[in-house]
């Protein structure tokens, strides 16, 4: 984690939160979850302008994909549950970097981001919408449970991974809506992707610019220039022992380490890549 932003930048995002309007009052959302264009649009917009700017200076050759809300009311279910965030750009260079950034407090009871340290180096394949084969949803409360750790991440402070890292968030018991903002930088020269998966198995891959991302809803067949095509596409389901020896190979310990060792300044470029 690394603080980026003090408390003037908070409250103007806080505002754009205040002052977009969702269409959504129960349950977890982020703002492509609305069928909005306009709303999506506007807090993409925004989020560009006041909280892309603290983290573009972390960053090095990075742009912002899209910016979004990530709100848990105080109603409905809120848990995210174990998962990893879409392909955006062509993997074999790297992945998207998730940059995630508490506008409100967050403790235990707003639902702490809980990951699991490494799982980015052995954990591949294509993730889009409107829903992919998940490998590991039959171990996903185990290893929730057994596996992963929490990280405190403070108003102010933007927590920066690797998008293919596994992570959740629990249910927001606190009686207060939960909000934060979210960012998907990729390098400047990578093209977008986006990947889609037809009911019937399939799955198509496009190019994509900026703008796909506010423009489409969940669930449509995107717009943009198709580069892939398969018949079918499924992943092997990853037992326990499948995944702890996955997870060995890397040489990377199961020992729940300090978040902030995870994440230190010093290594944002390097967890892009490997």
């Amino acid at each position: 984690m690394v603080r980026v932003a003090d408390n003037d930048i908070i409250e103007q995002a806080l505002d754009v939160y205040q002052q977009c309007d969702s269409g959504i009052d129960s349950g977890y959302y982020a703002s492509i979850h609305s069928t909005s264009r306009q709303y999506k649009e506007d807090v993409d917009r925004e989020l560009q302008q006041i909280v892309w700017p603290p983290c573009d200076r972390i960053l090095l050759d990075h742009q912002c994909l899209v910016a979004a809300m990530m709100v848990k009311p105080p109603t409905g279910s809120t848990v995210v549950p174990v998962h990893q965030d879409w392909n955006t750009i062509d993997e074999s260079r790297g992945a998207g970097l998730t940059c995630w950034m508490p506008l409100t407090p967050i403790t235990r009871v707003e639902g702490l981001m809980r990951v699991l340290p490494g799982s980015h180096h052995y954990l591949q394949g294509l993730r889009g919408s409107p829903g992919f084969p998940n490998p590991y949803q039959e171990i996903a409360e185990r290893i929730d449970r057994e596996l992963m750790i929490d990280v405190e991440v403070q108003v102010g402070e933007v927590m920066v991974m690797d998008g293919r890292l596994l992570h959740t968030t629990g249910q927001n018991t606190s009686g207060r809506t939960r909000v934060a903002a979210y960012m998907n930088a990729i390098p400047e020269d990578a093209q977008p992707l986006h990947f889609y998966r037809r009911d019937d198995g399939g799955v198509e891959g496009y190019q994509v610019d900026r703008a796909f991302f506010t423009s489409f809803n969940i669930g449509e067949q995107p717009t943009g220039e198709l580069f892939l095509q398969l018949a079918n596409y499924e992943r092997p389901t990853i037992t326990m022992p499948d995944l702890l020896r996955m997870h060995r190979s890397t040489k990377r310990p199961l020992a729940r380490r300090r978040a902030a060792s995870l994440l230190a300044p010093d290594r944002l470029q390097s967890e892009t890549v490997a």
